[in-house]
């Protein structure tokens, strides 16, 4: 029978406890919990944020990592909230109930589009301070998703499905090419003219649509199909994370315009969460289970220890 020394030359260390600093591939087993480990080179990590004011969920988000914004969800349907890298504080109130909205923008220049509470074709803007209604939306709809900027955005699928694009420019909408796949729970990310469509709850939703400012057109699919997932970033720079297929889910993916890599998982699994930021620096908060937990994502490469499990 092979042995792990006889294949590979060298014996496994035998540590009571593991090391503090490992080297990307170094195995060793772990005398005290009595597992194998093994540390491993993944694409960014997630660390514990300021926690939200209020629980929330179905809810969306814009801005920055150090400069965030969340707006309307399930449990607090007129709250806003913004925070500045280390603590979320109250901002002005959504000016109707609401939740599932698609979200663009910055903390002093959102955009906030339809939902899943009447009416649901109304959008509304944020200047930091307080939200204005903008240009409705025609096609009402909830579940949908967000890119862009408050005078350049993008509305993306939602739930009947449907598969409807509409273009902002700060005063009205107009509509765009459809996606290739009606679908609603998705997430988005990118600009008006250069966005994607990650996952959803139409199959296989697995699947990522890339938005030229005209058509959708296909991407690299993700690694785990999901749908009430967060994005963040840009077309050829983005990040996927958190969501649900069978299970409620921690994933982290990577993606470069082509093909996506896994990153470091959340720390806290969940779904229908709000995200913001950009692939080396985003934000995710709250979500079902999470309740007020935020994350705060750090991109480029760490070393991580895995335990090795197998038959």
């Amino acid at each position: 029978m092979a042995t792990y020394y006889g294949t590979y030359g060298q014996k496994v260390q035998y540590l009571a406890s593991d090391p503090v600093s490992p080297q990307a591939g170094q195995v060793w087993f772990n005398s005290t919990s009595n597992l194998l480990k093994v540390a491993v080179t993944q694409q960014g990590a997630w660390a514990t944020g300021g926690t939200l004011s209020t629980s929330n969920q179905e809810f969306s988000g814009a801005g920055t990592q150090t400069s965030g914004i969340v707006f309307p969800g399930e449990t607090a349907r007129q709250s806003t909230q913004e925070y500045d890298g280390t603590s979320w504080t109250a901002g002005g109130n959504y000016p109707v109930g609401q939740r599932a909205t698609a979200g663009a923008g910055t903390q002093t220049a959102a955009l906030s589009a339809g939902g899943n509470e009447a009416p649901q074709t109304a959008a509304f803007e944020y200047d930091g301070t307080s939200w204005t209604a903008g240009g409705s939306l025609s096609t009402g709809r909830g579940y949908l998703a967000g890119a862009g900027t408050q005078t350049t955005g993008l509305a993306i699928g939602g739930n009947t499905p449907t598969g409807a694009t509409e273009e902002y420019n700060g005063t009205s909408w107009t509509a765009g090419g459809n996606l290739a796949t009606a679908r609603g729970s998705l997430g988005g990310a990118g600009l008006q003219t250069a966005a994607l469509a990650i996952g959803g709850n139409t199959a296989p939703k697995a699947q990522v649509e890339e938005y030229d400012g005209t058509s959708w057109t296909a991407g690299g699919n993700l690694p785990i199909a999901r749908d009430n997932l967060a994005g963040a970033g840009l077309q050829t720079a983005a990040l996927a994370f958190g969501g649900a297929s069978t299970v409620v889910l921690s994933s982290t993916e990577l993606y470069d315009g082509t093909s996506w890599t896994t990153g470091g998982n959340l720390n806290t699994a969940r779904n229908v969460l709000a995200g913001a930021g950009t692939q080396t620096s985003a934000l995710a908060a709250g979500g079902s289970p999470a309740g007020t937990a935020t994350e705060e994502f750090t991109g480029g490469p760490v070393i991580a220890t895995r335990t090795v499990t197998g038959t």
